[in-house]
């Protein structure tokens, strides 16, 4: 019998890692004789836990188990370790790939075992997911039966169920929720949304829906959005008037408004400006102006300028570092154009922080502005005691030169 075989290029293999993370398709050959058997694995568990006719679940575990139960040869159990105990990642992950297009469904249990007992899967944590991955194309219900009783966080469930929704999303929603105990966000359908997002977004959309405000919602949206904003900025609002949850949508608002920044700042900032609701529009502005300040810094604070209130210092958090930077003194002077706005400390916190090495007296020189007594000490002594050890001459002549707090310079003299 002809195993099911992933075949990937070698060549790929280091680019396609992150692939394997969120469960990207790995197509199998049309010449596997295995590929209709696992296929029908997924539609037997499905339709039986719907009430239809077919395999039992019993079944399905049985065959399983007596796939996975048959020893690998002792030369893969050798292999794997070789493989990771090479400390070139590209060859490393060029030989994985090579032994993962040589195991059948009966190979896999003990390969994943053994590289689980060399203890390095977290330093590993890409190359772990590529066998769970491959495992899952041939063997979804195996795969997690073995992490259920072997693995302690979502990870490995979660990795393989998005490689099973890739090519067969209802049964994996099925085990996903028969799998789930408890009234808290069901974890496994995260692991689902990763793996149809790219796909069908759509359903991936509807599935995100049935989870409750939790962390396990933010990382669906995560991987929801960036699909989403690849249909570009029209199909993009479309797709955010369809959420009616308000947290939800100031989360995906902040989301969508980063990636779809990346391509085209403009005329996301145009559409940011825009927004009603205040939380949602602060989320947002800090996002667009973080992409944006990394593509024109120019452009970014121009318009930061058009903006007012809050918004005006939410763009400015995150623009003053990088401003900074550049050129301190216009960025001293485009600062002290806000100190009547609301959230001005905070941009001023980051000015002095951003400066502080680099510009020292420029920082120094903002010290002052914060209100609060012990602050000031604080951030004078931390500065001018790093600057004295870069710079001795330098930090002496400002000190001589400019009111300094007596504590301070005890402190610095000591």
């Amino acid at each position: 019998m002809n195993y099911t075989r992933i075949i990937i290029p070698s060549a790929w293999g280091v680019s396609l890692v992150a692939a394997f993370l969120i469960g990207g398709q790995s197509k199998q050959s049309s010449n596997d004789s295995d590929d209709s058997g696992s296929q029908s694995q997924g539609q037997s568990y499905s339709s039986t836990s719907s009430g239809g006719s077919g395999n039992s679940l019993a079944e399905i575990r049985k065959r399983s188990h007596s796939r996975n139960s048959a020893k690998s040869s002792s030369a893969k159990s050798f292999e794997i370790g070789d493989i990771a105990s090479n400390i070139d990642p590209v060859s490393r992950t060029s030989d994985l790939l090579k032994l993962i297009n040589t195991l059948g469904p009966n190979d896999f249990q003990q390969v994943v075992a053994d590289f689980r007992a060399l203890d390095m899967t977290r330093e590993r944590m890409s190359e772990y997911a590529m066998l769970l991955h491959a495992w899952a194309k041939v063997d979804p219900v195996g795969a997690l039966d073995y992490a259920e009783q072997n693995t302690g966080t979502p990870f490995a469930r979660q990795t393989i169920l998005a490689s099973w929704a890739s090519d067969d999303p209802e049964s994996a929603i099925v085990w996903a929720k028969e799998h789930h105990e408890g009234d808290r966000a069901n974890p496994w359908l995260v692991g689902v949304i990763r793996g149809i997002a790219s796909t069908d977004p759509k359903r991936a959309t509807e599935v995100m829906h049935e989870l409750p405000f939790s962390r396990e919602r933010g990382e669906a949206l995560g991987s929801i959005v960036p699909y989403i904003a690849k249909q570009g900025h029209d199909q993009a609002l479309l797709w955010l008037d369809t959420i009616k949850d308000e947290k939800l949508l100031n989360g995906a608002t902040a989301y969508m408004a980063s990636n779809l920044a990346k391509s085209d700042p403009k005329t996301t900032a145009d559409w940011v400006s825009t927004l009603d609701d205040n939380e949602a529009k602060h989320r947002a502005v800090r996002e667009v102006a973080e992409q944006w300040e990394d593509q024109d810094l120019s452009s970014a604070i121009a318009w930061a300028n058009t903006l007012d209130g809050n918004s005006k210092t939410q763009a400015a958090n995150e623009l003053i570092g990088d401003y900074a930077r550049e050129n301190p003194a216009e960025a001293a002077n485009w600062l002290q154009s806000m100190n009547n706005e609301p959230g001005y400390q905070s941009t001023l916190r980051s000015y002095i922080w951003s400066t502080s090495r680099s510009h020292p007296e420029f920082s120094l020189a903002q010290v002052s502005e914060i209100p609060d007594a012990r602050s000031q000490e604080r951030y004078y002594e931390r500065i001018l005691s790093r600057w004295k050890q870069q710079d001795a001459e330098a930090a002496s002549s400002w000190i001589n030169n400019n009111p300094v707090p007596d504590t301070v310079l005890k402190r610095l003299n000591r």
